[in-house]
């Protein structure tokens, strides 16, 4: 009687070796900012060699139940040119590590549902903003073996949190107003679902340092709309505007101020303005515009490592991922 073989699998060469999965699967990838001394590298390699481990083998996703598919859910509102960077090289690292990004449909799904849609694609890892995610939907796909990577605070524990912080990001806005002699201060928050909590995130990180600093904060809740912008315009002419305002982010804050140059306000002699992101869009407008960008702390290669380690079973925890950078131009 014959009996076949299980084929070795990561937590097999981890065991043997004395290391992690993760460990493992940084090593066995060549991730070069994975900070495994060479020795370790060179001895995990040679313990699978001895078992025969494949990572990229096409039996292992069909052994396992799933496939080496990281999915990212899409949205109402569409992706920026900030993600869309991110997810485009983030896609090219997962390619060199053998997983593939696929963006996933029916962004009007959330919570248990949009998490049982992700799951029937039986893929290694969801990558997901915190608002797409509930408790009951994390739980149902760690239970599937199945990773999650939050972009943002997550709802319940996850996998890995890549790290953007937004209030820092409001923060350093203020910082640079209050600098410029601004002291009363108004912040765009996005009315549209998706945007609205970072918004409120960036919000409070200004509020803290503009109100430490004696300024005034008024909220004005505003959609990616020129009438939406022109009746704020109007609005300030009319009623008073602030000196300084935050604009969310760089389209916001575009918008806004060519609805106010449109009502005779002079950028930044009456009012100054700030955006974040520091797209390309900030060069094109007149004034320039000023901006907090994301700086990376982490090269791509290192974020996509551990986006494979988590889908091999690591818990990885949080992972910085930028800083904030203040880029002053014209429009304040």
């Amino acid at each position: 009687m014959s009996t076949t073989r299980r084929p070795p699998t990561g937590a097999d060469v981890a065991r043997a070796a004395g290391v992690s999965r993760a460990t493992v699967s940084y090593a066995m990838n060549d991730v070069v900012d994975s900070r495994i001394p060479e020795e370790t590298r060179r001895r995990v390699r040679e313990v699978a060699a001895g078992l025969g481990y494949e990572p990229r083998s096409d039996a292992r996703s069909l052994r396992r139940g799933r496939t080496d598919l990281v999915i990212v859910p899409t949205y109402v509102v569409p992706f920026g040119q900030l993600i869309q960077r991110f997810l485009d090289g983030l896609a090219r690292e997962l390619h060199a590590l053998g997983y593939t990004l696929v963006i996933h449909g029916n962004p009007a799904a959330h919570g248990i549902e949009a998490a049982k849609a992700w799951g029937a694609l039986n893929p290694a890892v969801v990558l997901v903003l915190p608002e797409r995610m509930s408790a009951d939907g994390v739980e149902y796909l760690t239970s599937r073996g199945i990773a999650v990577v939050a972009l943002g605070h997550s709802p319940a524990p996850v996998a890995l949190t890549l790290k953007a912080d937004h209030e820092a990001a409001g923060s350093r806005a203020a910082e640079h107003l209050i600098e410029r002699g601004r002291r009363d201060f108004a912040v765009v928050v996005p009315r549209e679902p998706g945007l609205a909590e970072m918004g409120l995130e960036r919000l409070e990180g200004f509020r803290a340092t503009a109100e430490a600093a004696g300024g005034t904060v008024r909220v004005v809740e505003m959609a990616e709309d020129p009438a939406e912008a022109a009746r704020i315009a109007g609005e300030w002419r009319d009623e008073g505007r602030p000196d300084g305002v935050y604009g969310y982010n760089d389209e916001y804050a575009a918008l806004l101020m060519g609805a106010l140059a449109d009502v005779g306000v002079a950028i930044p002699e009456q009012l100054a303005i700030v955006g974040t992101d520091d797209l390309s869009l900030c060069e094109m407008v007149r004034p320039r515009l000023t901006s907090v960008a994301f700086e990376e702390l982490k090269p791509m290669s290192a974020v996509a490592a551990a986006i494979v380690a988590v889908g091999e079973g690591a818990i990885q925890g949080d992972l910085d991922m930028w800083r904030m950078t203040l880029r002053a131009r014209d429009s304040s």
